[in-house]
């Protein structure tokens, strides 16, 4: 009977992992919420050239960071971000995969979401949402939001 209890506990473990994994599989990146106000000026559209020029290395000018498309202002994590900081790598760009890969290798410091795993993706948008959304002030877009969702930003510029 001990047997039994055992294998009926391994068979129903089994069967919540093979669930959790479906589940996953199906995770999908969540898209980009953009709450414009009639009255704010025009979001600030960022190359990857102007970005660059936020990577902590002036300490005249702020430290920006992208994530998912979205530039963050993370001067005030300057212990973390700052030029001799350890996660000073990834400012200065969007470091989406190296954000949702918790990497910090040169390879993942882009923007290139592809191939990664619907955890990875989920990790990212909790990562996103927890704690880049949460502490530091969205200080613009970079231009490939814009060609994602141009229609959102056709009618913040026609407010």
């Amino acid at each position: 009977m001990a047997i039994f209890g055992q294998t009926g506990v391994f068979f129903l473990l089994l069967f919540l992992g093979i669930i959790r994994s479906v589940e996953s599989k199906k995770y999908k990146l969540k898209e980009l919420e953009f709450n414009f106000k009639p009255g704010d000026p025009p979001p600030r559209i960022f190359t990857a050239k102007e970005i660059a020029e936020y990577d902590g290395s002036d300490p005249e000018k702020p430290i920006y960071m992208a994530v998912k498309g979205v530039v963050f202002d993370v001067s005030s994590g300057k212990q973390f971000y700052g030029k001799e900081s350890d996660y000073n790598v990834l400012v200065g760009k969007d470091s989406s995969r190296g954000v949702a890969k918790m990497s910090l290798d040169p390879k993942d410091l882009t923007h290139d979401l592809s191939g990664l795993s619907p955890d990875t993706l989920q990790s990212l948008d909790e990562i996103f949402e927890g704690t880049y959304k949460e502490k530091y002030p969205v200080v613009g877009y970079m231009d490939y939001v814009l060609e994602k969702y141009p229609d959102k930003f056709k009618q913040k510029t026609e407010l």
